[in-house]
């Protein structure tokens, strides 16, 4: 009878170190799993944020390239501009000179 009670614990020993074993192998399957989700989280964002700067790039390429037309339509608008004052106060110094040589 005493024989079969020490049996029964080293079964129950045995059982014990087998469930500890693989309670063990489960909490290691259940952190690498973790791990694999935050780095495969983690690699998602940084795509999500090189998208976003690839983009947001783009738009400030864009909108200096937009601006960049602009001013040189202004430009060339203020220099037709004073071309024609050039021009005006040119041909009024002109008629100015001549006035003087008649008078």
């Amino acid at each position: 009878m005493i024989e079969n009670i020490i049996n029964q614990i080293k079964e129950t020993e045995e059982k014990a170190k087998e469930i500890l074993a693989l309670s063990k192998k489960e909490y290691k399957d259940i952190i690498d799993e973790a791990y694999k989700k935050a780095e495969k989280i983690i690699k998602e964002a940084e795509e999500e944020v090189k998208t976003m700067f690839a983009e947001a790039e783009n738009k400030a390429k864009n909108e200096a390239a937009g601006q960049a037309k602009q001013m040189e339509k202004d430009y060339d608008k203020k220099q037709e501009e004073i071309e024609k004052i050039f021009k005006s106060n040119r041909k009024k110094a002109i008629d100015k000179i001549i006035q003087r040589i008649l008078d």
